[in-house]
């Protein structure tokens, strides 16, 4: 049995880093995502993700620079993904900050008395 795993090659390592980057995607700035604490594996590259938005169903594309904005510069979660088109986003921002809006003055209001 020892002689036969002797004979096995084994293979130390493999490494993923030396993978060449497709056409078209960016890099990741690996000390730019440090903040994410996460037991998986951090991307090496950004590529055109296509979805279709969670409210209208238009069919969008988050690009490979807007996705490096995002995790790298605004420090967004490495697990979110677009799921909204710039109009719905604006949309879904206005109704929370009229929701807010309306809390924070029936708050006031109670305080008041």
């Amino acid at each position: 049995m020892e002689k036969r795993r002797a004979r096995i090659p084994v293979k130390e390592s493999f490494d993923f880093y030396a993978l060449p980057i497709p056409t078209g995607a960016i890099p990741t700035d690996r000390e730019a995502l440090r903040h994410n604490n996460t037991y998986g594996l951090l991307p090496l590259f950004y590529v055109d993700y296509a979805f279709n938005c969670r409210d209208c169903g238009a069919a969008q594309i988050w690009t490979a620079k807007q996705q490096k904005w995002w995790y790298e510069i605004m420090q967004g979660n490495i697990n979110s993904v677009a799921v909204r088109c710039r109009p719905c986003r604006k949309t879904e921002q206005q109704r929370k900050k009229q929701a807010r809006d309306i809390h924070l003055s029936g708050l006031a209001e109670k305080h008041k008395q």
